[in-house]
């Protein structure tokens, strides 16, 4: 079934990624941003909602992880817990438990190190989706998570959800595994990855300025 205004919003996509290169250039380094550091990954992850990424996720709280945690491994944040942090009750032990998570992954794998044992799991949806019996992840964060591991996915937050009612779609009808949906026809329809439509969403038609 289509969606009402799905044909003008394939169009707007089509035409944001023509017109702005670094969504592409964007999607391409969201993999790579955390090599060797898979650890801080998961602090990323875990800390993204419900705090403004780019004034304070970035240049405050991960810097702050970076200088005190020293390893900044999956290995090193299974073991302890980041409690000293400023983070909300809970937030410390979800990373630590969403850390063993994946590293309880390499018994089912031989992998040469965090950052191939990250792909595998992310692209191993039967084992990884059971990191939503962690509470505190939702459908968005693994998504979100599974996006920084490697995987082609999309996270369907708020920005995200923002971009989509810019092109006119009905978001209100979704949930946010709803969402993902739309988005995989939404993107094979403009000929490109959900990486890119994630970017293309969240970088470009979900920032209010534009």
């Amino acid at each position: 079934m289509e969606i009402p205004g799905q044909d003008m919003a394939i169009k707007e996509i089509r035409k944001v990624l023509d017109n702005y290169p670094d969504v592409k250039t964007a999607a391409r380094q969201l993999p790579r941003l955390y090599v060797g550091q898979r650890g801080l990954m998961v602090v990323d992850v875990v800390a993204s909602p419900q705090r403004k990424y780019e004034e304070y996720v970035i240049p405050k709280l991960l810097p702050t992880y970076v200088e005190r945690a020293k390893d900044l491994t999956l290995a090193s944040l299974a073991d302890e817990a980041p409690t000293w942090m400023k983070l909300r009750v809970g937030e410390a032990l979800v990373m630590k438990q969403v850390a063993q998570h994946i590293i309880e992954y390499s018994k089912n794998i031989s992998a040469t190190g965090e950052d191939e044992l990250c792909q595998a799991w992310a692209e191993d949806k039967a084992y990884s989706s059971k990191v939503l019996e962690i509470k505190g992840i939702g459908p968005a964060l693994y998504q979100y998570l599974r996006m920084r591991c490697g995987a082609d996915s999309l996270k369907s937050d708020l920005r995200v959800k923002r971009g989509l009612q810019k092109l006119g779609l009905p978001i209100q009808w979704f949930s946010d595994e709803g969402v993902l949906e739309l988005c995989m026809v939404l993107a094979d329809e403009a000929g490109c990855t959900l990486v890119e439509l994630d970017q293309c969403l969240y970088k470009v038609l979900g920032n209010e300025n534009v």
